[in-house]
């Protein structure tokens, strides 16, 4: 029987979902790429949309398999959900990749804007070793370690008249389905473990996700930490209204370190250029490329610095209403956060350890307010979307204070195109990290589901790799532990950016 409301309701969401991807865009990008650069903004914005139907995938499940062992409902989730996830390997390991080389192929070289050949033609020469590299990989990982390790018990048994009460109590039995009533199949079990052949498809899946788990445990694990702490922080150290002659003081010596970081960045520039010229590789190379890393971060530092002094003397502090707006997600995110962790350390943590969960916690709540309509999915996306949310954050966070990583920060209607396809590409690849983990964190929630059959039990036991998911919950809270102690020994006094010596 066709579920009508199920059907519009998911129409209605792919709909909301695109209209709110196409916001996003406007509402980041940045004046410059306005009408322009239409190929970068639909890639980020199918990207985006592609990451959300991840993540909604399993409430979908959920209504269409209402509980039961057998799907009552007519929508082949496990087609839709490998179906998605094949769009989402393609979009991480081809669209992605291919966007960010094109346009930094169509950058100014020696004066001379390369042409859109030239610029596909530079994206081709290095997408495709990758490519080639990436698929010999996972094809040889496949041939030795594409199986699937479960561990299963075996019943077997002769059927037997007689009484199903009393007479076998003592005994291991079970009623057999095709036998006429009252008789019994006495049962022997026989526990061990069978090997099973995943499809090529789902293993391409598994190894695309298990790179995503790497990326959410420790981006995820910092910014389960700072998003809420920034938040509360940006409040509590919010611009203050300042006169007229602290602002042109504060122009003044903006002016001067933007003035020593121009000069920094022409000599950067030219070095650069003279090493691709010449071919220089190893060690000089990188030290080239974390030098640039550095450049850019005080680029950014000093642009937040000029923004903080136009509010405090333009807007008089900025919008006190916005401000606290902030502080309040701040403290909602500090609580979504601590909920986190207590359903990680008493369902995922005993899991992991593979012994009973002390509590269900987080899963009976989202059973009981799953029958009142929509307010179970919107409960379920507010903690899946947060864990997005701390993954782009830890990403920043951990860029701006480790010198090796690339930092692409997002900044409202300032965010060039390259930085925006650059986070679609990572909230893409944890979009399925975020959707496995959701699956095992409310795996009383996810039962009997085709995304519990994918990930709780083909993925989660690939040989070679099963043990990785359990580590990764620890890894998750260990850099969690460690962004607690960075935060309370290195107040944000002290931190990098504010030490450029703005007394505003």
């Amino acid at each position: 029987m066709v579920d009508v409301i199920l059907i519009i309701t998911v129409v209605v969401f792919a709909i909301l979902v695109l209209i709110a991807a196409i916001y996003f865009v406007a509402y980041f990008q940045h004046p410059d790429d306005k009408w322009v650069a239409w190929f970068p903004k639909v890639v980020v914005i199918l990207g985006l949309s592609v990451a959300c139907y991840n993540i909604f995938l399993l409430p979908l499940d959920v209504a269409n398999q209402k509980g039961q062992l057998e799907t009552p409902g007519i929508i082949p989730m496990a087609k839709l959900n490998i179906s998605f996830y094949i769009i989402t390997v393609v979009w991480c390991l081809v669209v992605v990749p291919f966007t960010v080389f094109f346009y930094e192929g169509s950058d100014e070289d020696d004066g001379d804007q390369k042409s859109s050949p030239s610029a596909f033609a530079y994206a081709l020469k290095w997408l495709t070793p990758i490519l080639i590299f990436t698929a010999a990989v996972i094809t040889g990982l496949y041939w030795f370690f594409g199986y699937a390790d479960v561990e299963a018990t075996r019943l077997t048994g002769v059927l037997t008249p007689g009484d199903s009460t009393g007479l076998f109590e003592s005994l291991n039995y079970c009623l057999s389905t095709l036998a006429p009533t009252g008789n019994i199949t006495l049962c022997q079990r026989q526990s061990g473990v069978i090997h099973v052949v995943v499809s090529p498809l789902v293993y391409i899946v598994a190894i695309v996700s298990f790179v995503g788990w790497v990326l959410f445990s420790i981006f995820g694990g910092v910014g389960l930490i700072m998003l809420p702490v920034d938040w509360v922080s940006q409040f509590l150290h919010r611009p203050k209204a300042i006169k007229a002659n602290e602002y042109a003081e504060g122009k003044k010596e903006i002016g001067r370190n933007a003035q020593l970081m121009m000069e920094a960045g022409k000599t950067l520039n030219e070095e650069i250029k003279g090493a691709t010229r010449s071919g220089v590789g190893g060690r000089r190379w990188r030290r080239l490329k974390n030098r640039e890393n550095e450049f850019r971060k005080d680029v950014v530092i000093l642009e937040f610095h000029y923004r903080r002094l136009e509010d405090c003397y333009k807007n008089q502090g900025g919008d006190f209403i916005l401000q606290l707006g902030l502080f309040i997600a701040g403290i909602i995110g500090g609580i979504l956060s601590l909920l986190w962790f207590l359903h990680i350390i008493l369902y995922l943590i005993p899991w992991a350890l593979h012994t009973n969960p002390y509590s269900p916690f987080l899963n009976d709540f989202l059973n009981d307010v799953n029958g009142i309509p929509f307010l179970g999915t919107l409960i379920y996306a507010l903690f899946s979307f947060y864990l997005l949310a701390c993954v782009l954050k830890g990403n920043s966070s951990l860029g701006m204070r480790v010198f090796f990583l690339p930092i692409h920060p997002l900044m409202i209607g300032e965010t060039l195109m390259n930085a925006l396809v650059f986070n679609t590409g990572v909230v893409l690849i944890c979009s399925m990290s975020v959707a496995q983990f959701c699956t095992l964190a409310f795996a009383k929630f996810a039962k009997y589901t085709a995304n519990q059959s994918i990930f709780g039990v083909q993925m989660q036991n690939l040989r070679g790799i099963q043990y990785g998911y359990d580590a990764f919950i620890f890894v998750l809270l260990g850099f969690a532990f460690l962004t607690v102690a960075y935060t309370l020994y290195r107040p944000r006094s002290k931190r990098r950016e504010n030490n450029m010596n703005f007394n505003y």
